[in-house]
């Protein structure tokens, strides 16, 4: 990697530093990521993205991402608990206790967008 050199605030140079620490990464790999999210929503399209389309090309940026930056293992421990934090406090706000209830779910949003392009 090519080390650049940024001057920011102090108070932003504490903050990064903070985030870092709390994430357990570096200050240069948490600016990698929030430059890739930055970018990747820079490119958002205009309209609802939940395509398959959407979703393999997704998984292809993910791979590559993946063999570009490849995580170390406690990184990936730590994504790995997050996302298992993320997923049980969405079940918990969406009422999913169950296989059953994931299927209601997905009955309901289909249902709702057979409505929404009948209008």
């Amino acid at each position: 990697m090519e080390p650049i050199e940024l001057s920011v605030p102090p108070a932003l140079a504490r903050r990064v530093e903070k985030l870092a620490r709390q994430e357990r990464r570096t200050p240069a790999a948490l600016l990698r990521e929030m430059l890739r999210l930055y970018e990747r929503h820079r490119k958002k399209p205009e309209q609802t993205p939940y395509t398959e389309a959407w979703a393999l090309r997704l998984m292809r940026e993910a791979q590559e991402e993946e063999r570009l930056h490849p995580m170390t293992e406690e990184e990936e421990e730590r994504e790995e608990k997050e996302l298992r934090r993320y997923g049980a406090a969405q079940a918990k706000k969406l009422g999913i206790k169950s296989d059953k209830d994931i299927e209601r779910i997905i009955q309901e949003h289909r249902k709702r967008q057979r409505h929404a392009g009948r209008s």
